[in-house]
């Protein structure tokens, strides 16, 4: 967690009206978000902002959620914050593989804000643990 107290996430989706909702909902929650809209700029965020969990879309252009945090992987390694990820479709039956260290979980829209604040709280108990 970062020394200001607040956990801060990187939210990731390419649709600006669930970026924003997704935004205001988790600040609510006590979260400090770092919305970005598409998995080039998640990338840029990440190097420069210290960040405790991604919440990540799937389905986005130009780069798919896997994509994206494949990339960040490969970037950050073992210093990658864990991901959770949103998507409108089912968990795929074999997730792809998206390196060694990467710490997710799967969360299937439409949800309520308090199953996101519970998947977000469980990865950060997973990779501090």
């Amino acid at each position: 967690m970062t020394s200001g107290g607040a956990v801060r996430l990187l939210v990731v989706d390419d649709e600006e009206q669930i970026l924003e909702l997704l935004d205001l909902t988790l600040t609510i929650q006590g979260y400090e978000v770092c919305p970005a809209g598409s998995g080039p700029r998640a990338l840029e965020l990440l190097a420069q902002e210290a960040i405790d969990v991604i919440v990540m879309d799937v389905l986005m252009v130009p780069w798919d959620g896997f994509e994206t945090v494949r990339r960040m992987a490969e970037q950050h390694g073992a210093a990658l914050p864990p991901v959770v990820f949103l998507s409108g479709l089912a968990r795929p039956s074999v997730m792809p593989d998206l390196g060694p260290n990467v710490v997710e979980d799967y969360l299937v829209k439409p949800f309520r804000p308090s199953q996101l604040v519970e998947k977000i709280e469980a990865a950060r108990r997973r990779s501090s643990g």
